[in-house]
Formats: C-alpha cells, structure tokens, sequence
C-alpha cells in the first residue's frame, strides 16, 4: 500500500485535551514508601490533540480545546494543524506517566479535572460531512451536547480516554460511528469481562459502529459491519507505550476517510501504534516507509 501525502481542505474536526506529558521511567526497581531516581522527559499530549497531530501530516485538521499559553501555541504552531479556543481563560492542566524500568507503564496521574468544570465552553461551528474525533476529557454534559448537534451530518468518533471517563457515552452509544478503546474502558463500558462479549453487547445497541479495542502487546480487535476481526502486532521493543493507541486512532481514522480497503487499514493501523510504542512518532513520508516495514509483520484473522 502507498500513502500519498494529501494537502486539502479541512475534513477533520477535534475536540478535547491538549496539554504537557511529562513522561517519568524509573532507573531501578521501585521502592514503595521511598523517593526513586528516574529518567524524565516531557512532551504535548491529550488524546485529542495526539489523534490530530498525526492526521495533520495528512490533511488539514480544526483542535477545539481550552485556551493554551503562548509557549503552548509556539510549540504547537503548525500550516495543517489549526488551534481554537473553546474559553478565554487558561487554566494549568497537565498528565504525567511513570513506567518500571524496563519501560512499561506503570501509573499514569492526570492533573486535568479543569476540563470539567464549568467553564462557559463555547461550540457554535456548524459542520458538515466531516470526522468529528472527540476524546472523553470534558463534562459528560458538554460532549453529549456535541454529539447531538452534529451526529446527523457528521462522522462521530470517540477515543475513551479512561476507565474514569467512559460512563460519559454510555447513554448515547446510538450516535457514535466509530468508537477506540482498552479493553479495561470495554470493561467498564459493558460489565463483560471477555472483549467479543463485550464488543457484541455494544454491537447490540448501534449495529452500524465501528468498533476498536486493544488489549497491549496482546492483539487488537476490530469490529465493522458484524465481522470480527483479531490483530496481532509485531513484536518491538517497547519504549513508551504513552500515546500508541491515540496514534493507531489517528491513523485508521485517516485511512477510513481515504476508504483504503480494510485489510490495509488495519495493519498500517497496528504498525503505526507499534512504531510509536517503540518511542518514534510519524513526521514524514519516510517514517510511513518504516511503518509500511512493520505492518508486513502483522497477522489478521
């Protein structure tokens, strides 16, 4: 498969958390009840803005989120990726992941309960025929108000975001086209233990939703038009595991929009979630070749 690199108008709407990462890995075994020594770096995340970061390489995306600062707007300054202002206040929200020393995630902090709170959020874009990707980060009032409005005219696409936040969509599962999640957010979701149960429960509610769940290093499950599917990704060497599934999201999205035949859309999905769990991210045409690499390594049944 080749992906061309498509400048274009705007078929993308995002709404949700842009903020700082700060990415902790431990230097020994932890030690409870102790300070330990790590390694640190940081970096810009939210789910929403890392699914459009990566769509932006493609196509030209709009990212409602809250206000950010002046650093914030330089860093993330790009001709494809165009930043909107859902508050006129901004407020410090950042997540913060700890991984064991052999870089697997351990415990992740979220600082972000200001998405919540009642801030006076305005949305008032009329959209059309476009994919509106939208993580779980703000009120429960306010997303559901979202999906409503544009659901008749519009791709509706829900990234989970946490096991803490899933409760959000679980009245309005009708009105979602496609829907990324763990399987601990599956879980929570529909109260079954095992994923074809619980993916089969959702199919129940909206026989139309595309459905993605993955389960780590372990495989990933697709759901779409009452077939099932199941992923194997490639073995890597993990090196942070922050953000591969907000990169998987990014990138099925953009081929769905593309309508790249299933087979292709899932295994460039998978690669591209492993090249980033790897800790590289998607900047160019020639990191798409080293995606295409890792793909061929990808089984589906």
């Amino acid at each position: 498969m080749i992906i061309k690199m498509k400048y274009s108008k705007n078929n993308f709407v995002c709404i949700g958390a842009l903020h700082y990462d700060y990415l902790l890995r431990l230097k020994n075994n932890i030690i409870k009840y102790r300070s330990n020594p790590i390694f640190h770096k940081n970096k810009i995340g939210g789910v929403a803005y890392n699914v459009a970061k990566l769509i932006s390489v493609f196509k030209k995306v709009e990212f409602f989120t809250l206000k950010i600062s002046k650093e914030l707007k330089n860093k993330t300054k790009s001709k494809n990726l165009k930043i909107i202002n859902l508050s006129n206040i901004n407020n410090e929200r950042f997540y913060i992941a700890i991984s064991d020393n052999k870089n697997k995630f351990f415990l992740g902090l979220a600082n972000t309960d200001i998405y919540e709170k009642k801030l006076n959020l305005k949305f008032n874009k009329q959209i059309k025929n476009k994919y509106v990707i939208i993580d779980l980060n703000f009120s429960k009032i306010f997303i559901q108000k979202i999906i409503k409005k544009i659901s008749n005219k519009n791709k509706v696409v829900i990234c989970a975001t946490s096991v803490y936040k899933i409760y959000k969509i679980k009245s309005i599962i009708k009105k979602i086209d496609i829907l990324f999640l763990n399987k601990d957010e599956l879980i929570k979701l529909t109260n079954k233990n095992n994923i074809l149960i619980g993916i089969k429960d959702i199919l129940n509610q909206n026989n139309n939703i595309t459905i993605c769940v993955t389960n780590g290093k372990n495989n990933a499950v697709l759901a779409n038009k009452n077939k099932i599917y199941k992923i194997k990704p490639p073995k890597i060497k993990i090196r942070n595991e922050n953000g591969a599934g907000d990169a998987l999201a990014g990138m099925m999205i953009y081929l769905m929009s593309e309508n790249y035949s299933l087979n292709n859309i899932l295994k460039f999905s998978i690669a591209c979630g492993s090249y980033y769990a790897s800790g590289n991210e998607l900047k160019n045409m020639k990191d798409l070749k080293k995606i295409k690499e890792l793909s061929k390594k990808i089984l589906i049944n």
